[in-house]
């Protein structure tokens, strides 16, 4: 049965790799060009859906080449269901072009001008049926706060992907059970003088603020619950190490999960598009499948996931499946 919804962009992504970033006015030979699929909501169905979870994925896209590229690519993965997906013959699918710095290890994305959003009437109260599970890309702001105060209704739980500083916000924010956001979200939009200060800013409705770091790994901060300490598992002699700390802030006590990324050679990097998104979608699959896990499995997780996205071109390509995963190495 499918119970997972999730709400937001696909794309397409053409993505371009290149020894350097081009300077201004320079022509450059790139070295190879992929086209492929894309899109924060459209990664992370991807993923979760070759961890082995049935899900349906709500984006808009439109009645031309890219939209039947997206569309094929999507219903070539076993468990996205895309019966929700909107088709709408007034816009041009959307696009990405990435230039993937192959010197730097970067990613520049160049999106296209068009403004594909889901709109309120675009959603039916029947979409949620059977749903136990809502995650929201931050894209289509307006139509995701009414579909998430639909699933308030319900006592449906939500997540976010808060990337970066859209209308709405203000009234999505509140209506999450979870929050994964970035440190550039801390930095940029919040000014906040430390990640925990932006999580506590997160935290007055969430179970949990997850802020990722890029190669410096991710933080997890909760409220303190001191008749429910989470254990840490030992830290084992490979992946990801995860420390746990105590924060007071403003006189309220909070949990500071700290996880290191998972180690890959740099011979091994080869494009850094979506790993937040497969970071995400491993998050997700733990508190879907593995609610017995602690946080600091859920974290070491979630960056072997994002490792292993990164050894692959575009954001799909190098996405594990569950079969080929050594769980043991979670446990």
């Amino acid at each position: 049965m499918t119970s997972v919804l999730i709400f937001g962009a696909a794309c397409l992504d053409y993505i371009a790799q290149v020894n350097h970033f081009p300077q201004p006015d320079e022509k450059l030979r790139t070295n190879s060009l992929t086209i492929c699929g894309g899109g924060n909501a459209g990664n992370t169905a991807t993923c979760l859906s070759r961890l082995g979870i049935q899900l349906k994925l709500m984006t808009k896209i439109g009645p031309d080449a890219n939209g039947d590229k997206i569309l094929q690519d999507l219903r070539e993965e076993k468990n996205i269901d895309t019966s929700l997906i909107l088709i709408d013959p007034t816009i041009i699918s959307p696009m990405t072009y990435t230039i993937v710095d192959m010197e730097s290890t970067t990613r520049t994305c160049l999106f296209s001008a068009k403004n594909e959003q889901i709109l309120v009437n675009d959603i039916q109260s029947q979409c949620l049926d059977q749903i136990h599970y809502i995650h929201f890309d931050s894209r289509s702001t307006e139509a995701a706060v009414h579909l998430a105060k639909l699933a308030k209704e319900k006592s449906i739980l939500c997540s976010l992907d808060l990337e970066r500083e859209r209308p709405h916000l203000n009234q999505l924010i509140p209506l999450m059970d979870y929050i994964i956001t970035t440190e550039n979200y801390s930095l940029r939009v919040c000014r906040d003088s430390s990640l925990i200060e932006t999580a506590k800013r997160l935290l007055q409705t969430c179970k949990f603020v997850i802020i990722t770091c890029g190669k410096n790994g991710s933080i997890l901060v909760e409220r303190l619950d001191k008749n429910s300490l989470s254990q840490t598992k030992d830290n084992p002699d490979h992946g990801s190490m995860v420390t746990r700390e105590v924060h007071q802030i403003n006189g309220e006590d909070f949990t500071v999960w700290k996880c290191t990324a998972w180690p890959v050679k740099s011979e091994e990097i080869t494009d850094t598009t979506g790993c937040g998104d497969s970071f995400i979608g491993g998050v997700l699959y733990c508190l879907l499948r593995k609610e017995f896990w602690s946080r600091d499995q859920l974290l070491r997780f979630a960056s072997y996931i994002a490792m292993c996205k990164i050894k692959g071109i575009g954001a799909r390509s190098s996405l594990p499946y569950l079969s080929d995963i050594n769980m043991n190495l979670f446990e």
